[in-house]
């Protein structure tokens, strides 16, 4: 395995305070992982509070309330890793053994290394539009404060995001601390949001390298001059296969649930803030968030569609490689159990809905009737 092999989760995880590479995911910095939480509890509550003092202000309560589902959503990531962590943390280290036994072949190794590229993709993709966001957050203020400097010579002071603060950012003594305050709270959500879906990216890879691994198998099989002695190695790589696509699903049950109940919210308040004519310091601040929800949640259906196809494919894997009219019938009848239990796919499940692309389109088309509601709320006399 190359250096990039893990690299964005394990440098995420660390970042969040925990340390990948024991497989209990002991955390290592629990005082940085206090002090993150703190910041983003700080600020998500006073953003809450701020968009429902006004409710005929819709921009305002939109702009809000958008930001503050996502440090939710980031709290209770963070809250579901702690608890599941031994859990998390031996599935990544099985998953590591695994493929560090199949890296011995190079078909093998040339799998595994496919998926991880892809998962890369996936990983870093997010990763870049999660640090935009921080960085957003953190530049605008200041660089629209600049302009009107230049403009105005008055330096007006602005927050990363708009809350109702214990403390008057307007008096230059409290305005530096609640600025770099506010920024430390944007960058936990990130943190221990790239931890996690980064995280789901990689281990749904790396369960789908199993299943190619066993298709691998699959097409050898026929070369052991007819005889059925792969059939345990078959059905014994399938169970693997299966337990570990299980065990993802229940880790991330509560993650995703939450997840789809909060995105369509999101994307809708987003969507509506960007209808919305006017300059803010806010705004690139919005756009960069809007594109790191969007990656977000298309990589995790994304990844449960693919691990669904993937595991469908091994009945077809199954029949296709198999040499049915020299095959004994006894022999027959056991190929045949191993098609029947591959025709249910394996799946992510979030409690009420598989997460897979059906989903995707579900949270479009709930965002954008929202999206319609809020318009009309808009439109409506006071």
């Amino acid at each position: 395995m190359d250096s990039s092999y893990f690299a964005v989760q394990r440098r995420a995880l660390e970042i969040a305070g925990f340390d990948p590479s024991t497989p209990q995911l002991n955390l290592q910095h629990p005082i940085w992982a206090g002090i993150l939480m703190l910041s983003l509890v700080s600020h998500n509550w006073p953003m809450a509070f701020y968009a429902l003092q006004d409710l005929s202000n819709i921009t305002r309560l939109t702009d809000n309330l958008a930001v503050s589902l996502q440090g939710v959503q980031s709290t209770f990531k963070f809250l579901i890793i702690v608890l599941k962590r031994r859990r998390i943390g031996s599935l990544i280290h099985r998953l590591h053994k695994l493929n560090e036994a199949a890296s011995a072949t190079p078909k093998h190794l040339e799998k595994i290394e496919r998926e991880n590229q892809l998962d890369r993709y996936v990983s870093r993709s997010f990763r870049n539009a999660a640090y935009g966001v921080v960085c957003a957050s953190a530049l605008a203020p200041m660089l629209l404060g600049l302009w009107e400097y230049v403009e105005t010579g008055v330096f007006t002071p602005t927050t990363p995001v708009d809350f109702n603060f214990w403390l008057d950012e307007r008096k230059a003594q409290f305005y530096w601390p609640i600025y770099a305050w506010g920024v430390l709270g944007v960058a936990a959500a990130a943190w221990w949001a790239i931890a996690t879906d980064t995280l789901f990216s990689w281990l749904i890879h790396n369960v789908v390298a199993q299943y190619q691994l066993l298709e691998l198998a699959l097409e050898e099989k026929d070369q052991q001059n007819g005889a059925d002695c792969r059939l345990v190695e078959c059905v014994r790589r399938h169970r693997i296969a299966l337990d570990l696509a299980k065990e993802l699903s229940a880790i991330f049950a509560e993650i995703v649930f939450v997840k789809y109940m909060l995105s369509y919210l999101q994307l809708c308040m987003l969507a509506f803030r960007f209808s919305r004519s006017g300059w803010s310091a806010q705004l690139p601040f919005r756009a960069t968030f809007l594109l790191a929800i969007i990656i977000q949640i298309s990589s995790y259906c994304y990844g449960g569609e693919y691990l669904k196809q993937q595991s469908l494919g091994i009945a077809h894997a199954v029949y296709g490689n198999s040499n049915w009219p020299k095959m004994a019938p006894r022999q027959r009848r056991l190929w045949q159990m191993v098609i029947m239990r591959a025709q249910r796919p394996a799946r992510i499940f979030g409690f009420m809905f598989d997460v897979d692309l059906s989903l995707l389109l579900w949270v479009i088309r709930t965002a954008g009737s929202f999206l319609a509601l809020l318009r009309t709320f808009e439109r409506s006399p006071t």
